[in-house]
């Protein structure tokens, strides 16, 4: 099988590129972990959100190609059906753009193969991903350290506001 003919898991994610670098992949994905599991790449593909504007990348392009490292179940994450969430843990990565690659629908996550999707590893540089901020998270649960973005988005739906109408003031 050509690397062009290797299955990748497909996301249709609002996430950052530096948000996936310092968590070490992307989550957190309701998947099927035996489908998952025999996808050797990820596909991140571009949801416009306010907190990525500034990356400039186009609705539905592809952004940024995994190496599959691992899956990890989020702790407390199922959703109303009793499924978990999962981080699709990286080794490798490497940016890029390519317009109009996302074309499902409604769910977030779908499987296909990298020529199915138009893409050509050829060319691409992949990097090693940097090694994960340790988490900050109270009880040391291994995961991402919550950013400012996160703790405003989880405070607004707390408080029924918008995430702009959140202020957080650090003192040291």
């Amino acid at each position: 099988m050509s690397k062009d003919d290797q299955f990748a898991i497909v996301v249709f994610t609002s996430e950052t590129v530096e948000t996936i670098l310092s968590r070490g992949g992307t989550g957190d994905w309701v998947l099927s972990p035996k489908t998952a599991g025999a996808c050797k790449y990820v596909v991140c593909c571009r949801k416009p959100a306010w907190d990525n504007k500034k990356e400039g990348i186009t609705h539905r392009a592809a952004f940024l190609i995994g190496l599959i490292s691992g899956l990890r179940k989020q702790p407390e994450s199922e959703n109303d059906r009793g499924q978990p969430r999962f981080l699709i843990e990286l080794s490798e990565y490497t940016t890029f753009e390519r317009a109009g690659v996302w074309k499902e629908g409604r769910n977030p996550i779908s499987y296909k193969t990298l020529k199915a999707l138009g893409i050509d590893l050829r060319g691409l540089k992949f990097k090693p991903m940097p090694v994960p901020a340790p988490s900050s998270k109270l009880g040391g649960t291994g995961s991402a350290p919550m950013t400012i973005a996160d703790a405003k988005k989880a405070l607004a739906a707390t408080f029924g506001v918008s995430p702009d109408d959140v202020e957080i003031t650090i003192r040291g």
